[in-house]
């Protein structure tokens, strides 16, 4: 199952994200609690990315901050609903959903959980659905998979709007609320997962993973 580029999604790329301000990025000020960063200016992740997770199985548990959330419990439903209308989910967005070790070695700065809906909506552009996955704790953003229409193809979106099956009253049709913010599930998780690393290696003083340095480093160099 393939990603989508930037170029040709319906939704305008940006990365919501934390700053990066104390790690030396002038690209990543901070601007509250998210700030809406430009996507062209992200450096590639520092993996090879190969649909595996196997970059993240190596990295350490956290008992604070993790994102695990409801996914092994909501994950049998939504693989029912989806084969209902015929979509497939990226095996790597599956395998992250089935694992609570896996979701245990990814943490949130601003205590992000795993929120995963039960069954897929009509996106409000591109002819696609969207499956919420990953929510703020406040409820200022929420992060989609985002299926093309047909299933083959998918990619991360980011909106503060609110879509889902338990949605009383479905956000209005904008596009425009919608960012792009990945091409795949596991370049997404990735880029999350080392951002949010680098952010408590910098404010907390736990370790920087072996690659925190070189991604930062890109960061820099691209400014």
């Amino acid at each position: 199952m393939g990603g989508v580029r930037a170029q040709d999604s319906p939704f305008r790329p940006y990365w919501w994200g934390t700053d990066l301000a104390a790690a030396g990025v002038d690209a990543r000020p901070n601007v509250g609690t998210y700030g809406q960063y430009q996507f062209a200016e992200l450096p590639p992740v520092p993996f090879e990315l190969r649909g595996d997770l196997g970059w993240l199985a190596t990295q350490p548990v956290h008992e604070e901050w993790s994102i695990n959330g409801n996914a092994t419990v909501q994950l049998p439903e939504l693989l029912t609903a989806c084969e209902r209308v015929r979509l497939l989910l990226p095996p790597s967005f599956t395998r992250f959903m089935a694992s609570s070790q896996l979701q245990d070695r990814v943490r949130s700065n601003t205590a992000c959980f795993i929120d995963l809906d039960s069954a897929p909506v009509a996106a409000p552009a591109g002819g696609g659905h969207l499956v919420r996955f990953l929510s703020d704790q406040q409820g200022c953003l929420y992060w989609y998979l985002y299926l093309t229409e047909g299933g083959g193809d998918h990619a991360v979106v980011c909106s503060p709007d609110f879509y889902g099956v338990e949605a009383d009253v479905p956000p209005p049709a904008d596009p425009d609320g919608i960012s792009f913010c990945a091409e795949s599930f596991e370049a997404f998780l990735c880029r999350f997962w080392l951002e949010n690393e680098v952010w408590f290696a910098v404010t907390a003083g736990t370790p920087l993973p072996d690659v925190g340095a070189e991604y930062v480093e890109r960061y820099r160099s691209a400014g």
